[in-house]
């Protein structure tokens, strides 16, 4: 079964960033790991904006469509 997480923003990113630079500090985790979570959240950080684009580029053509449908 297959679930779906929830939208993380770039906001979240930095958090979780955050946070694993903390765990390393206090070798509540690896580097390694840390690294893997580093790549995982650059990879998330540009599907976040590639998303971000295209809500913003939807709602742009809902607004010119509806102004067109008002002529």
């Amino acid at each position: 079964e297959s679930k779906v997480v929830a939208r993380m923003s770039a906001r979240d990113v930095v958090v979780l960033l955050s946070q694993t630079m903390q765990d390393v500090a206090e070798k509540k985790t690896t580097l390694r790991h840390a690294m893997a979570v580093s790549r995982l959240a650059v990879a998330l950080a540009k599907v976040i904006e590639v998303a971000d684009l295209q809500d913003r580029v939807e709602l742009l053509e809902r607004v010119i469509g509806e102004r067109r449908k008002n002529k």
